[in-house]
């Protein structure tokens, strides 16, 4: 019978539930139980290993701390594509004395070479954005180098496109909670593919091509909920307007040719949607646009006209909050917000806790929101951060 060492996620001092790993070696205290993609990865990560690792889809770093203390003497770098979930990351890594594993805060892994990539792949996450991360593992791997993948749900669509990427995919174990898929590269050849895609808006006398990627907010097309926020607004000439959660950067880029480029500025958490909301300012003749990477809005300069936000859905209004509070300490006392919600009542609710007037606009399916005159008690220094 051998000690647990434990990996304390956030502050797990309350008495929340250990998930139990690697035969008991290893636990998770955390604040609720470690997702079965997770699981199964670090039980299947091997006893020894030279190096280097690569860990990728990380966010609340238990697979970088328990592969640094399972190889002491290898070196281990993590990957995020999210700017959020590298600071928690980052932060539970601190908290369980891994200081020693780089994190790259990238729009691509990077490129190696590595004798090893370990990456879960939820069921529920992008296929397009998971077979690209198939294929850059490949890539980034030297010749025999290692691939563990892992899921949660069928291995099937796993097992083909890693197969169909390394040219084999063996089922390392597999249970109803989901398996676990390996591979050595044997190929050459690169087999990372271009899955871009570019697509046109009209604004105004101009066409904007915008390009997309997968692993941005809707790639290939343009959301709905876009098109609507679109319809709703025109920015005058010389207004300075604010993008929350710019994505590739549509709105943000319409905006600066309603109003010139030199105002706009455009933030995302998501670095590979910094990464091409950028290129799109570029390619469009807009590039005095500015676009940030900021974890959760925050350092945001201030005195904006306009705020637009597009806020997922599947936070139940948790990032639209954060995105209200963030447009209240941002805008002139004369600005508005508008957001693009399908509901509409959730939505108003949220924002009636940053701003004193809010009218409803319907565009087609969907509402936009108007919101002005923010409440003094919902800026900075009163209380805490929504997504916190």
């Amino acid at each position: 019978m051998h000690d647990t060492r434990i990996i304390q996620l956030g502050d797990a001092s309350y008495g929340g539930p250990v998930t139990r790993l690697r035969d008991g070696a290893i636990g998770v205290a955390g604040r609720r139980p470690v997702a079965a993609a997770y699981r199964q990865l670090v039980d299947a990560l091997p006893p020894r290993e030279a190096g280097p690792v690569l860990v990728a889809r990380d966010p609340a770093g238990v697979l970088a701390i328990a592969a640094r203390w399972l190889w002491p003497e290898a070196p281990v770098m993590v990957h995020h594509l999210d700017a959020w979930e590298a600071r928690v990351a980052s932060r539970n890594m601190a908290r369980n004395g891994v200081d020693d594993v780089p994190v790259a805060l990238t729009a691509d892994i990077p490129p190696g070479p590595f004798r090893l990539v370990a990456i879960p792949f939820p069921a529920r996450a992008e296929s397009l954005y998971g077979r690209e991360l198939i294929e850059r593992a490949h890539d980034a791997l030297v010749d025999k180098g290692r691939l563990i993948a892992s899921t949660d749900g069928s291995p099937s669509w796993l097992r083909r496109v890693v197969k169909e990427v390394f040219g084999r995919a063996d089922l390392q174990s597999s249970s109803r909670s989901g398996a676990v898929v390996t591979a050595r590269r044997t190929r050459s050849e690169q087999r990372t593919r271009d899955h871009d895609h570019v697509i046109r808006i009209s604004r105004g006398d101009r066409e904007l091509e915008i390009l997309t990627r997968s692993g941005v907010f809707s790639p290939g097309r343009l959301d709905s909920g876009t098109k609507a926020l679109l319809a709703a607004f025109v920015a005058a000439p010389g207004e300075s307007v604010l993008d929350l959660g710019c994505g590739a950067g549509a709105l943000g880029l319409a905006a600066a040719v309603d109003a010139g480029p030199a105002g706009v500025v455009m933030v995302d958490s998501n670095a590979r949607a910094v990464a091409v909301a950028t290129a799109n300012a570029e390619r469009n003749g807009l590039g005095s646009a500015t676009v940030l990477l900021r974890a959760d809005l925050e350092d945001l300069p201030g005195g904006f006209h306009r705020a637009l936000a597009n806020p997922p859905y599947f936070s139940h209004g948790r990032i639209a909050a954060s995105f209200a509070r963030a447009a209240a300490s941002a805008l002139r006392p004369d600005g508005v917000l508008q957001m693009v919600a399908k509901a509409t009542d959730l939505h108003r609710d949220v924002l009636n806790s940053f701003f004193d007037e809010i009218s409803v606009e319907t565009v087609g399916d969907y509402s936009v929101l108007h919101a002005r005159r923010a409440r003094t008690d919902s800026l900075p220094g009163h209380g805490h951060s929504p997504r916190g």
